[in-house]
C-alpha cells in the first residue's frame, strides 16, 4: 500500500516540479535536496502538499534546512576522509522537534558524501517524538533514523544510540547538531557534545534570555544610575535582548575554543527566510585553548560581570 502511494507520488511530482518551476525554486542556490529528487521525504515533512506543489511557508522551512544541511558539507568531508573503520556516521540531533533536519541529514549525507549514517533524534517531548516517528516510517528511513524521548540533561546519549540501532556495544558519536534549541537547551546539547568527544557540533542557537534576565537584575541593582559603559544597554528592554543574545552566542564560542574546539559563527540562512539565523559550528580539534577562556572572562567582565552557566558546565 505504502509502496503503490509513494510511486503515484513520485510521479505526481516529477510532473509538477518542471525544469521551468525547479529553476524558480532555486534561482542560483546549491542545494541538498531537490523537489523531484526526494518527493516522499518532503512530504512527510509537510514541505511538499498533496499536489506536489510547495507554498510559500513551506519554502522558508525547506531553503532553511538545506542550508543548514550545505554548511555542514566542509565538516562532514573532513569527517568522512577520517579512519572510522568503515563505522557509519553516527548523529544526534538534540532537541530535534518534528525532525526537519534529522531526517533531511540521513538523507542528504549517503548520497553526497557516499558514507552511511545512523541518526538519533532527541525531543523531551514525547508527542513530538511520536510525530516524527510517523515522518520517519512515511519517509521510508525507519531504519537509519530512530527517536528517543528525554530530557537532553538525563540523556545517557551512547547507550540510546546502542539500544535504538542494536550497535551491540557503546558507540563513539560523532555529530552532534541541535537546531533551534531554545535558551540554554543549547548549552545542554554543548554539554552533552562535549562531554562525548565529538568532532562536530553545530548549533543554531534560539531564544537566549539566560544573560537577558542577568543583566535585567544588575539593571535593577544599579537603580537607574550609570555605572559602566554597558549600563544604558542593560536598563532598555529591547537593546538588552538583542545585544545579550549576541554576546551569549560569543561567548559560547569562546568556551568551546577553550576546551578544544576550532568554532565559527556564520550566518546559517538570510534574514529574508528567518531572523533566527546564526549557527555556531565547531570541529573538535583537541587542542584547548587557554588564551580563550581569559577573553570570556574579560567579556564577562566588560559587560557587567554576568556570565552564562556553560562556564561552570565545561572543563576549565
Amino acid at each position: 500500500m505504502r509502496d503503490e502511494w509513494a510511486e503515484h507520488f513520485a510521479e505526481r511530482a516529477n510532473d509538477y516540479w518542471t525544469a521551468e518551476r525547479t529553476a524558480e525554486l532555486v534561482r542560483d542556490k546549491t542545494l541538498a535536496v531537490l523537489p523531484a529528487e526526494a518527493p516522499e521525504l518532503l512530504r512527510a515533512l509537510g514541505i511538499l502538499h498533496r499536489d506536489a506543489s510547495m507554498p510559500p511557508a513551506e519554502r522558508r522551512k525547506f531553503f532553511q534546512i538545506n542550508h543548514m544541511v550545505a554548511m555542514l558539507g566542509p565538516s562532514i568531508r573532513e569527517l568522512v576522509a577520517m579512519d572510522r573503520g568503515g563505522a557509519p556516521l553516527r548523529i544526534v540531533d538534540a532537541a530535534c522537534g518534528r525532525s526537519y533536519l534529522t531526517l533531511l541529514l540521513a538523507h542528504a549525507i549517503p548520497r553526497h558524501h557516499g558514507v552511511a549514517v545512523e541518526v538519533l533524534g532527541v525531543d523531551r517531548n514525547a508527542d513530538v517524538i511520536a510525530e516524527s516517528q510517523r515522518r520517519t516510517r512515511a519517509a521510508a528511513m525507519s531504519a537509519t533514523v530512530k527517536h528517543h524521548a528525554s530530557q537532553l540533561s538525563a540523556l545517557d546519549v551512547r547507550a540510546a544510540f546502542r539500544d535504538a540501532f542494536d550497535t551491540g556495544e557503546l558507540p563513539r558519536i560523532d555529530v552532534m547538531v541541535a537546531l533551534h534549541a531554545c535558551d540554554t537547551a543549547t548549552d545542554d546539547a554543548i554539554v552533552l557534545g562535549a562531554g562525548l568527544d565529538a568532532t562536530l557540533l553545530a548549533l543554531a542557537p534560539c531564544c537566549q534570555a539566560e544573560l537577558a534576565r542577568a543583566w535585567s537584575e544588575l539593571a535593577l541593582d544599579e537603580r537607574n544610575e550609570s555605572r559602566d559603559a554597558f549600563s544604558p544597554i542593560r536598563r532598555t528592554p529591547h537593546l538588552r535582548r538583542e545585544i545579550a543574545s549576541l554576546v551569549t552566542d560569543t561567548m559560547r564560542q569562546l568556551l568551546l575554543r577553550s576546551v578544544g574546539y576550532e568554532c565559527w559563527a556564520l550566518e546559517m540562512v538570510p534574514t529574508e527566510h528567518t531572523p533566527k539565523n546564526l549557527m555556531l559550528r565547531a570541529m573538535n580539534r583537541h587542542a584547548p585553548d587557554a588564551k580563550a577562556r581569559l577573553e570570556y572572562e574579560a567579556l564577562e567582565l566588560a559587560t557587567g560581570g554576568a556570565g552564562i552557566g556553560l562556564a561552570a558546565r565545561l572543563p576549565t
